[in-house]
């Protein structure tokens, strides 16, 4: 079979010779015509010699480049052939390269695949300042929520080129979010009456002074009292919308202001609300006021109630421990 596949492609090489010939002396184009397709039929027939043997039912698709590319068709073949005979990719076992200044040097870092943002902090901790680059840029994927504060951590790298991608990532970041907030006062501007619209935009605010990208403190402040002023207007068309109440109170504690806190608690109490979601910020209101006493009482509703919360569970430990410490 093999030498019958050789005699073929001895063949099929002939009928391409006799092909061109009739085409250069004779002006017989049919004749040509006909000698180019037997030629590459009979190569296409002979040059699955290059393949494995599962893939030798394939004469046809070897066949094809040798129609199409007059002359140079068996050369085509064979880069086909070549194509074919490479071995599969193992996409499970694949590195992507985020970025690379140093390629003429013939090194390579790279990311894994889904890098995540606890590797990136790992990453920006590394001596190698080529990973630092690639997980810095890696941030542009990633939630802003995730990558801001990372970003930041950037913008305090010893290398130069770190801090810049920092920097230009941030910036654009950042000319989204306010792209957003206008885009949502203009919404809320056309529909006044838009709860939706309302809430949205406290949200950005909040946000903003959470990542603490808002600017100097009386910004921050601005935008909190921006969020709860929104808030309470959404509240009065949504009264018994818990999502709207609860929002209410995180932008009152974060702005220390406790009599907007409680009002928010006392709504929250009037509609309804999941004990273990507020619990916590309730715990943050008292210890803001520096009742020490009801304090220790939510620390122990805490721990009876099994609420997971790492965060309280590492204060109430604490707290457990400085209370049976001896004075």
């Amino acid at each position: 079979m093999i030498r019958l596949r050789l005699i073929a492609l001895v063949l099929g090489a002939l009928l391409h010779f006799l092909a061109l010939i009739f085409l250069t002396h004779y002006p017989t184009i049919s004749l040509a015509l006909l000698a180019h397709f037997a030629g590459a039929l009979v190569w296409g027939y002979g040059s699955v010699v290059f393949l494995p043997n599962g893939q030798q039912h394939l004469w046809w698709l070897m066949a094809a480049p040798a129609v199409l590319f007059p002359l140079l068709g068996p050369l085509a073949c064979l880069a086909l052939a070549r194509t074919l005979r490479l071995p599969p990719i193992d996409r499970g076992d694949r590195r992507y390269v985020v970025w690379n200044d140093e390629a003429e040097t013939g090194l390579s870092d790279s990311l894994p695949a889904g890098a995540a943002g606890e590797s990136i902090v790992e990453i920006l901790q590394s001596p190698r300042t080529q990973l630092r680059r690639n997980a810095i840029l890696a941030l542009r994927d990633l939630e802003p929520q995730l990558a801001i504060p990372l970003l930041r951590k950037g913008l305090q790298d010893s290398d130069e080129q770190v801090r810049i991608y920092a920097q230009n990532i941030l910036s654009t970041m950042l000319e989204r979010y306010e792209s957003s907030l206008k885009e949502l006062a203009q919404r809320l501007a056309a529909e006044p009456g838009a709860a939706l619209h309302a809430v949205r935009l406290a949200e950005q605010y909040h946000e903003l002074v959470y990542l603490d990208v808002a600017g100097d403190d009386e910004t921050a402040t601005h935008y909190l009292n921006q969020a709860q002023t929104l808030l309470a207007r959404a509240a009065e068309l949504q009264p018994t919308n818990q999502e709207i109440a609860f929002l209410g109170l995180k932008c009152a504690i974060r702005a220390r202001n406790l009599a907007a806190a409680d009002q928010w608690f006392a709504h929250l109490d009037h509609i309804g609300h999941d004990v273990r979601q507020t619990l916590p910020w309730l715990m943050e209101l008292v210890f803001m006021k520096g009742d020490w006493v009801r304090l220790r009482e939510l620390f122990a509703v805490f721990q009876r109630g099994r609420i997971v919360n790492p965060r309280v569970d590492e204060l109430a430990h604490f707290w457990h421990q400085s209370s049976e410490s001896p004075s």
